[in-house]
Formats: C-alpha cells, sequence, structure tokens
C-alpha cells in the first residue's frame, strides 16, 4: 500500500471514525450533550460536533481537556 493510496486513505477514514465513536459514546455514557462537555472544556458546541465527525481537528490543549472530561485516552480523541 503506498501513501496516499486509495486503500490507505480508507484506513485512515475507518481509524477516525473509530475515535469519533469512542467520543461519542464516552459522552454519552455520562449522559453529556456536545453542549455539556463543550461547556467543560471551554469551546463551543459546534466545534465539538466538528471534532465528532471528522470535520476539525482539536488544539492539544483541547484534546487533552477533552480526554480529561471523558476519562479516556488523549489518542482516542479525533485527529
Amino acid at each position: 500500500m503506498t501513501p496516499g493510496s486509495p486503500a490507505k486513505k480508507k484506513d485512515v477514514m475507518k481509524t477516525e471514525l473509530n475515535k469519533a465513536k469512542v467520543m461519542r459514546g464516552a459522552r454519552g455514557r455520562l449522559g453529556w450533550t456536545q453542549f455539556d462537555l463543550a461547556r467543560r472544556v471551554r469551546c463551543s458546541e459546534s466545534q465539538i460536533a466538528k471534532i465528532e465527525t471528522g470535520r476539525s481537528t482539536p488544539e492539544q490543549w483541547l484534546k487533552e481537556a477533552i480526554a480529561r472530561e471523558l476519562s479516556i485516552a488523549t489518542f482516542e480523541v479525533c485527529l
């Protein structure tokens, strides 16, 4: 598989979707909405939605804050 190949891109997308599921699942287990999480990590609700759908890459401080609040590993927060 060469870098940038369709198969490689598919693997990256699959990984990101799994991370989004982990993040949403952890938030759901806590009974939190996107707004609740956003308030706790001091960002907008739309930013959380973008991160969960892979449309935005959070800065490191936000990634760490989300992981801390959700009790998940930092690498499990969408890239």
